[in-house]
């Protein structure tokens, strides 16, 4: 049987926001089994709080450069909390290849699809350009430790 690296590393984020972001609550979405592959009812696959935010969270996993923003199912479930005080959606994107793990904001979505971008280059994250921030990780046998507390720590 194939080994589903995204749901493994699902289980990893989980495990790191609870280590680094402490007193916190962390809710995991279950997936819906009834739906069309690649769609998903629910608004990310996990819902974070840490007084004062609420952080809607979706998980991609890329391997090479390019996240295609066709891969980003939720982000119109998402766009619509961005300007509800205290609510920060977005996407944590490990990119597989690089070691990098970054988060990137609805908003720079928004902009980036507004600037008719197809996809979420891991160049970007060099230039500046988007608002995407990188989260501190080292990287263990397989998946990267990573600190989610700079989420915390930046705001936006």
């Amino acid at each position: 049987m194939a080994v589903n690296r995204g749901k493994q590393w699902e289980q990893k984020f989980r495990e790191d926001w609870e280590r680094t972001v402490p007193d916190s609550d962390i809710v995991r979405f279950n997936d819906q089994v009834s739906r069309y592959a690649g769609y998903s009812s629910n608004i990310s696959d996990f819902m974070c709080f840490k007084s004062p935010e609420l952080f809607y969270i979706e998980c991609k996993t890329v391997h090479g450069n390019t996240l295609p923003m066709s891969r980003l199912t939720q982000y119109d479930k998402m766009i619509v909390r961005k300007n509800i005080t205290g609510a920060r959606p977005g996407f944590i994107v490990w990119w597989i290849d690089h070691d990098i793990v970054a988060w990137v904001p609805i908003h720079s979505v928004e902009q980036m699809k507004k600037d008719n971008k197809k996809s979420i280059n891991v160049k970007m994250i060099e230039k500046k350009v988007y608002d995407i921030v990188v989260i501190p990780s080292v990287k263990k046998r397989v998946f990267m430790d990573s600190d989610y507390s700079v989420l915390i720590k930046t705001g936006e």
